[in-house]
């Protein structure tokens, strides 16, 4: 499996129509009791590295749209 990129996660993301919002959520990346989607930022904009666990946790989630 290559390496996730921001970018890959950006492209899935619009694929799919998922906010930031929506996918912090899913992970679990909140604040203050609200979904942190600066953290998707992060991430898609390559602050914050993509490692193997998390793109394993991002890739089962959008394949949930395609059941």
């Amino acid at each position: 499996m290559k390496q996730m990129t921001g970018k890959d996660l950006k492209d899935l993301r619009d694929q799919y129509n998922v906010t930031q919002h929506e996918l912090a959520e899913f992970l679990g990346y909140v604040t203050n009791g609200e979904p942190n989607r600066s953290m998707i930022s992060r991430l898609e904009n390559g602050h914050s590295k993509i490692n193997h666990r998390l793109a394993l946790a991002i890739e089962n989630y959008f394949m949930s749209f395609n059941k």
